[in-house]
């Protein structure tokens, strides 16, 4: 995904491996500049969905959690975090081609071909 996506930023930022840390790839998520492209990310995962290709959004802000609902935390970098990030599919089946194939429709989707 990194290779395939860096070319698009700064409207889909693709987290970035760092050789310090060995990090388990359970999910791969990226950010998109929803706000920029003029498209929310419903109307994005609609479309992937259409497509065949499944995407979620993980990790609710903290201060979006009930407990903290009730307190009216206001944590202003996890919000713009989760409102643009998007979960990407990543399993053990998933092939080069199926990864370039989430790509290319993300992209068009997106309206941002290169």
């Amino acid at each position: 995904y990194e290779n395939l996506l860096i070319k698009y930023k700064p409207f889909i930022t693709p987290i970035k491996k760092n050789k310090n840390i060995n990090a388990c790839w359970h999910l791969y998520i990226v950010l998109i500049d929803f706000k920029t492209i003029g498209l929310s990310r419903s109307f994005v995962m609609n479309k992937l969905k259409e497509k065949g290709i499944g995407t979620q959004v993980h990790y609710i802000p903290l201060n979006e959690q009930p407990y903290y609902n009730e307190k009216k935390l206001f944590l202003k970098g996890s919000d713009n975090y989760y409102n643009e990030t998007l979960s990407l599919p990543l399993h053990v089946k998933l092939t080069k081609s199926d990864i370039k194939y989430v790509v290319k429709n993300l992209v068009e989707i997106l309206g941002i071909e290169k």
